[in-house]
């Protein structure tokens, strides 16, 4: 059952600007060079992440979102803060570290989002592969840790058609 109230709504916006705080120690600004990379960046990931939410959730596979709760979590979390990070490790970590940076962040934010919402609630992952709520919230958090790998390849395969993408 979801409990989305405006104070909770304020929670969760909140809670999204501490990880932002923490996570602007990465890249204090976005240099203009790299602007309409992180919009690109931003907009596609929010873009396709807000369907693909709602066509899994009618597949079977993802517990329903509530609109507002998806919104936020794909346009604020995943397209804002996420691309920030991005951009502020893509040079300086691993590919396997961007990784698991990804995949510990979706975690807790997952982990946030239920508690305040209500949401990220169902007994399986993926056509019952793994049992419980911990698989199926911990197994969206190890997808979502291939943010970095993706992200480099399309951007790599984009940038070739969209001039001015600053991709590394």
């Amino acid at each position: 059952m979801t409990h989305i109230t405006p104070i909770r709504v304020v929670g969760v916006l909140g809670f999204y600007a501490a990880l932002y705080v923490v996570i602007r120690v990465t890249k204090k600004s976005v240099a203009p060079v790299e602007k309409k990379t992180f919009l690109w960046i931003a907009t596609a990931w929010a873009v396709a992440v807000f369907i693909a939410n709602y066509l899994l959730y009618l597949a079977g596979v993802m517990s329903f979102l509530p609109w507002v709760n998806n919104f936020m979590h794909t346009f604020i979390w995943i397209g804002f803060c996420q691309t920030w990070l991005y951009l502020g490790i893509r040079e300086t970590e691993s590919l396997p570290a961007q990784c698991l940076i990804f995949g510990i962040l979706s975690l807790v934010v997952k982990y946030a989002e239920q508690r305040l919402f209500g949401t990220w609630q169902m007994d399986h992952f993926f056509f019952h592969w793994l049992h419980g709520n911990g698989a199926y919230v911990g197994g969206w958090s190890l997808l979502d840790a291939s943010y970095p790998a993706l992200t480099l390849v399309v951007a790599r395969v984009v940038a070739k058609y969209v001039p001015g993408l600053v991709v590394t």
